[in-house]
Formats: C-alpha cells, structure tokens, sequence
C-alpha cells in the first residue's frame, strides 16, 4: 500500500506596510497556510528572526512547506535588504530539505522601479543558489508574475507603457 502524500504547507511573510499578496499562485490545496506579519516598531531582522526561529514549528507534523510567499514593501535600504534575503533564504533552505518548493517575491503593482529591479536581482540571486535543490523563485507584482526563464535566470522587467504603448519615464 503506497502511503498518500499530504497537501503542502504554505508561509505567508508580510513585511510592514507591504500589499496582501495575490494568492493566485497558490492553486494547490493546502495542508495549513500560515501567516506571519511584521509586527510595529519590529525591525526588519528581528521578523526575520522570528521566521526562522517558529519555522520549523509552524506546520504539523508531515505536512512539509511547499510555497512560501514574502510579502514585500518599499523599503530598500541596507537592513530591510538584508533581512528580505534572509527570510527568503531561510524559506528556501527549508523547502530544499523536501527536494521542492517555490518562493514568491511579491509586491504591488505600483512599486517603485528600484524595488522591482531589487526583487528581482534577489529572485535570480536565490535561483542560480538553489537550482540544484529543485526550488525556485519567482517574482509577482501585483498580478503579473515574472519567473526566471532562460538558463542565466534572469528576469525580465520591462517599464510601464501608456496608453500609446511608449514606456513612461519618471
């Protein structure tokens, strides 16, 4: 008798004033999804602490994380970076123990450039990482998704285009 593979767990990140994430992503049933939000006054490294001290706690046990979703805000500066990548590695990390799993960078679809690069530059960082472990990153604003396509693993992220197709500048 082949035992029955439980659904898999998904995490749900949300920095401070970052947007809910389109969960369109997430398809699949889940055995338990989980959310965990930067509290007020906490920094950005304590929320990454705090993720990877409950992570191995927060689902039961048997049923492995499979997604985890980090909900991003603007902020771009050294420590919110930092631990942005630390929170996606930890994820990461966690998930390549199971040999599968997909992290979504998401943020809305009214962000800044320099956010949208940032994410970005951090997807295909992660993806050329743990391409052997069989886990991926990917990138949504809003809800256009962006994923890694081409053996470099470089995203593609084009302007915002008016009404008569020409990309506007800022």
């Amino acid at each position: 008798m082949t035992k029955r593979e439980s659904p898999g767990g998904v995490l749900i990140v949300v920095e401070l004033e970052a947007e809910w994430p389109s969960l369109a992503e997430v398809r699949d049933p889940a055995g338990a999804r989980r959310v965990l939000a930067q509290a007020e006054g906490e920094s950005p490294s304590g929320l990454s602490a705090r993720v990877a001290e409950q992570l191995d706690t927060l689902f039961a046990r048997g049923v492995p994380m499979t997604t985890a979703v980090v909900a991003c805000n603007e902020r771009l500066d050294d420590p919110a970076q930092r631990a942005r990548a630390e929170i996606a590695r930890t994820v990461m990390g966690a998930m390549a123990k199971q040999r599968t799993g997909s992290l979504l960078l998401s943020a809305s679809d009214r962000c800044s450039g320099r956010l949208r690069h940032a994410l970005s530059s951090l997807a295909t960082e992660l993806g050329a990482e743990w391409l052997r472990a069989d886990v991926v990153a990917k990138v949504r604003f809003g809800d256009a998704e962006l994923a890694p396509t081409s053996t470099d693993m470089s995203v593609r992220v084009s302007a915002p285009r008016g009404k008569d197709r020409s990309r506007k500048v800022a």
